[in-house]
């Protein structure tokens, strides 16, 4: 026994140097020390922001010359990057800033629109939308840009594209059954798509919870746009935000799946709200409403160091963090 643990010292001792050597102190410390929600906005002082989850501490990470307005604001699965969309010298691209604000760097550059970017959960690939073959279709990326393949290839829109939490599935927005869009999921292979929602409204911008158990999206059916939830298969529509009221956009989960985030337009002000995620038709007083900088306020993006996963894979050096390694150590001699 004594010879195992001693054993189990040495190695932790030495995954502990290998990983000092392994992951970059600058790539480590980039991510958010405590929960943050990023979002876009067209104020004075930049069109990235991060601020806390009840709407304290916002500050201005990035500000892009001519002022254009980030879409698909979405984090990497570690927190260290932010990736979206924007229109910049007339071309739609997928873009990539790190946490902090620096390091802006175009990820795609076609003359096609390029948008609505999402991360697999590992880190290694960006799924996005692109019309650069005719149609809008969903391919996917490495995270430093290199196109891997066109996962759908379908005569008719194909976008919006979220990947499942555990990797397996992607949800999308389709006008494949000659409706205004409906809620589709498929293997992340591209196989097998099942359309969940059918209606002849528009259905877009699918959104996993934490657990892959559960998809919030956005809706039309009431006129104008809501949000609601489901179970992954397509079953028990809830409808979180009991009309009629204003316009509602970008749906995101709290990394926790207790709540949800989205955009609530009201006249010339757009705010970030915070809705309980399994709370039907919820009145006014049971809204979190966060202070709005700017107009428009989009794109919630929302990152909590507490859930990352161990064995999350860094999308640039592509090596395993380091409290994974331990995590694995500690496991192997604990006999688990």
């Amino acid at each position: 026994m004594e010879i195992r643990k001693s054993f189990a010292c040495a190695v932790c001792v030495s995954l502990i140097l290998l990983a000092a050597i392994a992951v970059p102190r600058s790539a480590a410390a980039q991510a958010p020390d405590n929960p943050t929600i990023a979002f876009t906005a067209n104020a004075e002082g930049g069109n990235i922001w991060l601020m806390d989850p009840d709407g304290k501490n916002q500050r201005p990470i990035l500000a892009i010359k001519g002022n254009p307005v980030p879409l698909g604001l979405v984090w990497s699965p570690d927190g260290n990057k932010l990736a979206f969309h924007t229109e910049i010298r007339k071309n739609i691209d997928v873009y990539l800033v790190n946490a902090n604000g620096e390091n802006l760097r175009q990820l795609t550059n076609h003359e096609a629109e390029d948008s609505w970017p999402n991360w697999h959960p590992g880190g290694q690939k960006i799924a996005f939308a692109t019309n650069r073959d005719g149609n809008f279709e969903i391919y996917e990326m490495t995270s430093r840009g290199e196109v891997l393949q066109n996962i759908t290839n379908d005569a008719v829109y194909d976008s919006y594209p979220a990947w499942s939490r555990d990797g397996r599935k992607i949800a999308f927005s389709s006008i494949r059954g000659k409706t205004l869009g409906d809620i589709w999921v498929m293997d992340a292979s591209g196989e097998n798509p099942k359309n969940l929602t059918n209606h002849r409204a528009e259905d877009f911008r699918p959104r996993w919870s934490p657990d892959s158990r559960k998809i919030a999206w956005l809706s039309r059916r009431t006129g104008r746009g809501h949000v609601y939830v489901m179970d992954a298969d397509g079953e028990n529509f809830l409808q979180i935000v009991k009309p009629p009221s204003s316009e509602k956009r970008d749906p995101e989960w709290s990394p926790d799946g207790k709540k949800i985030a989205c955009v609530h337009f009201a006249g010339n002000i757009a705010s970030i709200r915070i809705f309980e995620s399994d709370v039907k038709e919820q009145d006014a007083e049971f809204v979190e409403i966060l202070p709005a900088v700017g107009f428009p306020n989009r794109a919630p993006a929302w990152f909590d160091p507490d859930f990352v996963k161990p064995f999350s894979v860094s999308p640039v050096e592509k090596r395993i963090l380091a409290w994974g390694w331990l995590k694995q150590a500690g496991d192997m001699f604990s006999g688990r």
